[in-house]
């Protein structure tokens, strides 16, 4: 619900309404686009193996060839699958509201939550949306929120971080080898994810930078890459997460051999090193685990 949370001092929400300095004030409800909800362990950077909620939202604009989430690139899914604690399945249809969304978030919550994790997809495709559910979240429920984007749009991105509604940001850098855009649309891609670290930085969010590694990651990408990323904030962390193929679904990408070996990691780990003061080479490790 789109309440600024520094004006809030009466937290009564209902009926579509809050109470805002002794005055009732109607305010229009949010709805959007949802793969999937479920709760699992996060699989990837420095709090892999933390209970979260996992909501999934619609829509991507990139084409990254070894995406292991396509299903999610359809913007406008008819259903959204939710899984249960008790490990039923079933579905809700699209677009939701942020009161449904809030509401399966009620259902899947546990003690050892570490947060909500909004990812996709790509999550800033639904910026207002995402920014209504977390901020009902942050206020009202006292949870901690953990964005997972590509980037794509440093206004969108601002608007989340400016909410003060987050508490950690991860942030996955494409190369020009993953070719997630055209090459002649690379440049502002890269503009925009630089600018979503320094804004994260600058607004106090624990800031993760994530990089997809594959065979021949070329070095003086990754060494470009690390000094742009020196002058933001000495507290982010940067992972190089070695690129994870299913020999089930992607038996072309497993044929192509584009996984990198133990040297090349060691080198690029090596060289970001020299750079950047937290470095962390981690795989997905739920696909180890063989979880959601």
């Amino acid at each position: 619900m789109a309440y600024d949370v520094c004006d809030l001092v009466d937290r009564s929400v209902a009926a579509e309404t809050v109470i805002k300095y002794k005055y009732i004030v109607k305010i229009q409800m949010e709805a959007g686009h949802i793969t999937e909800i479920f709760s699992s362990f996060q699989g990837e950077g420095p709090y892999a193996g933390k209970r979260q909620i996992f909501i999934r939202f619609a829509g991507c604009h990139f084409s990254c060839f070894y995406c292991d989430t396509s299903s999610a690139r359809d913007p406008k899914p008819r259903f959204c699958n939710l899984l249960l604690l008790n490990k039923e399945t079933y579905s809700k249809r699209n677009p939701l509201s942020t009161n449904a969304v809030i509401d399966c978030v009620k259902d899947l919550l546990t003690p050892d939550l570490h947060s909500i994790s909004y990812t996709g997809g790509e999550p800033l495709t639904s910026h207002s949306f995402v920014k209504e559910i977390a901020t009902e979240a942050k206020v009202v429920m006292h949870l901690k929120n953990f964005i997972e984007t590509n980037g794509y749009s440093a206004t969108a991105f601002a608007s989340l971080a400016d909410s003060k509604c987050f508490d950690f940001a991860s942030i996955d850098i494409k190369l020009m080898s993953h070719r997630a855009v055209e090459e002649k649309d690379y440049e502002n891609l890269y503009s925009n994810a630089m600018d979503c670290v320094k804004i994260s930085a600058d607004r106090g969010i624990e800031t993760i930078v994530k990089i997809v590694v594959i065979r021949n990651t070329a070095v003086d990408e990754i060494e470009k890459l690390c000094d742009d990323l020196a002058g933001f904030n000495s507290r982010l962390k940067f992972v190089l997460q070695p690129v994870n193929v299913n020999i089930t679904t992607q038996p072309h990408l497993h044929r192509a051999g584009i996984v990198p070996d133990i040297e090349e990691l060691f080198k690029l780990s090596e060289i970001a090193g020299r750079i950047l003061p937290d470095v962390m080479v981690l795989p997905q490790v739920h696909k180890f685990m063989r979880i959601p």
